[in-house]
């Protein structure tokens, strides 16, 4: 395999820094200026435009590990190829597993639409191998309210490939992620699709002990950023408050408040990784 493309998925995946566990996510602003790279489509519903900013920030924010991205496949003759294979098995995917109504039933579709269109862009892929795919797969998965059909996407931006740019490596989309070796329980397959039971679990906790933790996932406060003016307010953004001391089937990246009884309030962005002793515990000073 040609090792400048493992080098490339590195490159291109790698995140600029590790996120400190207290940054602010993206404001308003932030947001708005995305809109220049994704223009809306006439045949976008109500309030999905919405959540295409939001899922475009948080997909450059959580590029897809770089071992998942390109790897080596055989051809024909048996000789190894680089391939970019487009469906992600991992079980840490992105979900729109919160929020309204809107943004349960679309959000992992415009999710998905934006990983896909980030991770074309970091391998080097001209735009015209797949950008007319990809709004087919998405106005598809609109149509269906849920996502669209990868093998389609993976074909025709494929056959694109072989035409405008064949050094590039093989755009493919497996038929299946159950026999992915660690690959763990697929969460995100589809929209609303069923997690297992009983979820993996973390216990909050404040420091002092007196402090008040509010939760929302990181990808639906963006979608309040874009839809009230003040994402931080409770009832605008449907935060939820969460009991400490007790196991909770939480697991992601998360904006979070925590208040204490004399007024001081902690805010931030927090990834959350479930286990059988874990805690995450938001402290009044300090990080």
């Amino acid at each position: 395999m040609d090792g400048r493309w493992i080098a490339l998925a590195v490159a291109a995946t790698a995140p600029a820094g590790a996120a400190a566990q207290t940054d602010d996510p993206p404001d308003a602003t932030a947001l708005k200026a995305l809109e220049a790279g994704v223009p809306p489509q006439s045949w976008y519903p109500d309030g999905y435009y919405d959540l295409r900013i939001a899922a475009e920030a948080e997909a450059a924010e959580n590029p897809r590990a770089a071992e998942r991205l390109v790897t080596a496949m055989p051809d024909a003759a048996g000789k190894l190829r680089p391939r970019y294979d487009i469906v992600d098995c991992a079980p840490d995917h992105a979900a729109a597993d919160s929020g309204d109504a809107a943004t349960r039933r679309l959000g992992d579709l415009a999710l998905e639409v934006a990983r896909l269109r980030h991770e074309f862009a970091r391998l080097t892929y001209p735009t015209a191998v797949y950008a007319e795919p990809l709004l087919a797969f998405e106005r598809a998965g609109i149509k269906a309210a849920d996502a669209g059909d990868y093998s389609t996407l993976a074909t025709a931006a494929e056959a694109n490939r072989q035409r405008i740019a064949p050094t590039l490596p093989a755009i493919a989309a497996r038929a299946s992620c159950s026999a992915e070796k660690g690959a763990g329980p697929i969460l995100t397959r589809g929209i609303g699709a069923a997690l297992p039971t009983p979820r993996p679990s973390v216990t909050l906790a404040t420091q002092p002990a007196t402090g008040e933790v509010l939760l929302i996932s990181a990808f639906a406060f963006k979608v309040c950023t874009r839809k009230q003016p003040d994402p931080w307010d409770r009832f605008q953004c449907k935060w939820n408050e969460i009991e400490t001391g007790v196991k909770k089937p939480l697991s992601g990246r998360f904006v979070y408040q925590v208040k204490w009884p004399d007024g001081t309030v902690r805010k931030g962005t927090r990834e959350i990784v479930p286990g059988p002793a874990a805690t995450v515990t938001f402290k009044k000073t300090g990080s």
